[in-house]
């Protein structure tokens, strides 16, 4: 049987992990980057085909033209682009195809690791918000800049950095109202 202390810990991290957009100028260490990502691998994956890649990118220069890419504008409550520490590129290919069965393999092979990533952030103290639509919108633009091979897509982007303001827990609807007994609709 699983010791509760640490089904206690999971939890507890996950009540914590909120979209973070504010970040301070402090730099994040490259050994603590490789540990997130570490951890976002140890996700599983389709058949464990393992299709995740991670473009780190800390450059100014590099970030200042992302997020021209991208026209990224300034704005409350969020931290430009070329002024976040990190920023991270989620890529893979999609070797399963796009029908049905293919697309959810896809998925279940990335957004596994995405979480990873977000819950490893948030237990390192970074804030992290996955982001998709910007990536998706130049995404062609974004892997020439990035040098991505043709067939591998961007499926996220993960801005990261030590928040800028303190966040209290997410606020999630109780299980009483999301989960049902046997049937949909049948209350928990």
């Amino acid at each position: 049987m699983p010791e509760i202390a640490n089904l206690d810990q999971l939890t507890n991290l996950m009540a914590r992990q909120r979209a973070v957009r504010e970040f301070t100028k402090d730099p994040v260490d490259d050994a603590l980057i490789e540990r997130i990502l570490e951890a976002a691998t140890r996700a599983p994956s389709a058949k464990n085909v393992q299709i995740l890649r991670f473009i780190v990118v800390k450059d100014a220069a590099a970030k200042k033209r992302i997020a021209e890419l991208v026209e990224e504008a300034p704005s409350p409550g969020r931290t430009s682009w070329d002024e976040v520490p990190v920023i991270v590129f989620v890529c893979a290919e999609n070797p399963f195809g796009m029908s049905v069965t293919g697309a959810a393999a896809w998925g279940g092979s990335v957004y596994p690791g995405i979480q990873n990533l977000l819950l490893a952030a948030q237990a390192a103290g970074l804030g992290a918000v996955l982001t998709t639509s910007r990536g998706k919108l130049k995404e062609q633009e974004l892997k020439d800049f990035l040098g991505v091979p043709e067939g591998t897509h961007i499926d996220a982007v993960i801005p990261m950095g030590w928040p800028a303001v303190k966040l209290g827990k997410n606020k999630r609807r109780p299980v009483s109202e999301v989960a049902y007994r046997e049937k949909f609709g049948q209350g928990w």
